[in-house]
């Protein structure tokens, strides 16, 4: 059989609970949801076959026996809970269960391992990144149709927030809103699915977290998923929509962006202000009723000739119709930065980076978190560390701090860590060297502890680089760089796989030679 992604099963494999393990018959597995992998699978009923979607966690994919405990608990709430939602565009929940792992016909009870299941019914469309690609802004009737579609996501997210959806007046949660958790069917029907990382209850904080880039709020980095957090990930959605390119990944891009669209441009201050605000960094201050936000949008859409609207459709995903959602462990410490090279624009007006709307920006120098720190003198002894600089500026959701750290098994107690919410993602900082120094001597590399294995570097000195890599756990590389008579010194970091799994980077022993 293949691995997640779409292949069709060699063999015909099994999964049911204890008192029917074959219940279910697997076809393909068709992508992943956080801990686990989700197939297209039948059930025999009356002769014939009902097609479901199955989401299976294996035993195996966990640490210990406690961790599986403690997630098969929180799964079972979680799929109990669903269970009592029933309404057009939320996926119905048949039922969950624990039981024997994958198997072969009749062969469940010589399995050794467990495996939580929930069983989902199908539904039949496509995701909303390729239900977008084919669509057009530039008529009338493809803005009639992103709007219905942003009407019925709003309102049953209002519904779900409202505490209607569950007899005990619990709000429901989404947790991970983002084109490929909604299917659209021929109808037009938007559904929500993947409720299995939802978090059903107002203010759940988590030991995992998972998210999608660029629809994440930034309270999402410190495990807490709220109603706001699925507005903000709704805006997104909307700006997926309404433009056809992907969101930035922080807030202040995203709100800046969406004021920007010719649909929203055209507006009044108040009025854009008011639709920026589902974008805001603090949860309090995005509006409550997402249904009263899409009619402010539907006015601004259909009053702007479609001349004025250059649509940007997204290439139709390549292979399977569900993106694999990112799983960073919370042990790893607080999360997430945003944005240099690569990427995401991290930081504020200085600099000419411009926005590229489908994932960031051209690299730019950090805004200006201005310190009056003078620039370090040049003492006889010949050396300074960079820890004792405070930044001139610095990336807006991860920079440098002083910390300690162990590379190839030597440890470093003055060091120069990767700090701030997005620091899995990418950051930047800036600092005056004042023209008196010749080398800037260092020891780089990822932390021998860190969960993931890689980090891209880059350093700067007056707006050239004097050196870039890519950084590996086990690997560390001592520096010597050229930094002969310069003012600014620029170093910056990012996820070279840009899916935000950065390494714990560490500069060790960061020293200003004369």
């Amino acid at each position: 059989m293949t691995g997640p992604g779409g292949g069709l099963t060699s063999q015909k494999l099994y999964i049911g609970p204890d008192s029917a393990p074959d219940r279910y018959r697997l076809l393909r597995s068709i992508g992943r949801g956080g801990e686990a992998v989700i197939h297209l699978a039948e059930l025999e009923l009356a002769g014939g076959a009902e097609p479901v979607v199955v989401k299976v966690l294996d035993s195996k994919t966990t640490i210990t026996s406690e961790e599986f405990s403690r997630i098969s608990q929180k799964w079972n709430e979680q799929a109990e809970l669903l269970r009592f939602v029933h309404r057009p565009g939320v996926v119905g929940v048949r039922e969950h269960f624990e039981g024997p792992p994958i198997h072969r016909a009749g062969e469940a009870s010589g399995l050794s391992g467990r495996s939580l299941v929930l069983v989902m019914n199908r539904v039949n469309g496509v995701d909303l990144r390729d239900w977008r690609a084919e669509r057009d802004l530039s008529t009338p009737a493809g803005r009639r149709e992103v709007l219905r579609t942003l009407e019925q996501l709003a309102e049953v997210l209002d519904w779900l927030h409202s505490g209607k959806a569950t007899p005990s007046g619990r709000q429901v949660v989404h947790g991970d809103l983002s084109p490929g958790n909604v299917m659209v069917d021929a109808d037009g029907q938007a559904t929500l699915v993947d409720f299995g990382l939802s978090k059903l209850t107002a203010e759940h904080r988590t030991a995992e977290i998972w998210f999608t880039p660029g629809y994440a709020a930034p309270e999402v980095f410190d495990g807490r998923r709220t109603p706001a957090t699925d507005r903000y990930a709704f805006g997104a959605l909307a700006y997926f929509l309404l433009s056809g390119e992907s969101p930035p990944r922080t807030p202040g891009l995203l709100a800046e962006a969406m004021a920007e669209l010719p649909q929203v441009a055209a507006l009044d201050p108040g009025r854009r202000e008011r639709i920026a605000a589902l974008c805001a960094v603090d949860p309090e201050q995005r509006p409550l009723s997402l249904a009263g936000w899409v009619q402010e949008v539907r006015q601004a859409v259909v009053s702007v000739p479609h001349e004025e609207i250059q649509d940007a459709r997204p290439a139709p995903a390549p292979t399977a119709r569900r993106r694999s959602p990112v799983l960073v462990a919370a042990a790893c410490a607080v999360l997430l930065a945003t944005a240099v090279i690569t990427g995401v624009k991290l930081f504020g007006d200085e600099g000419d980076g411009s926005p590229d709307r489908a994932g960031g920006t051209q690299p730019t120098a950090p805004s200006a978190s201005r310190s009056s720190t003078p620039p370090p003198a040049a003492s006889d002894a010949g050396g300074v560390s960079l820890t004792t600089l405070q930044p001139v500026a610095k990336g807006e959701y991860a920079w440098f701090e002083a910390g300690d750290g162990t590379l190839g098994s030597q440890r470093y107690d003055t060091a120069l860590v990767a700090a701030g919410p997005y620091k899995i993602c990418d950051g930047a900082a800036s600092y005056d060297l004042g023209g008196g120094w010749k080398t800037l001597t260092m020891v780089a590399g990822v932390d021998d502890a860190s969960t993931h294995a890689n980090a891209r570097v880059s350093v700067g000195v007056d707006g050239k680089s004097v050196w870039s890599g890519t950084l590996r756990v086990g690997s560390p590389e001592p520096l010597s760089l050229d930094v002969a008579n310069g003012r600014r010194l620029d170093i910056s970091y990012v996820d070279p796989g840009n899916t935000c799994g950065m390494g714990r980077l560490v500069l060790g022993t960061p020293t200003l030679r004369k």
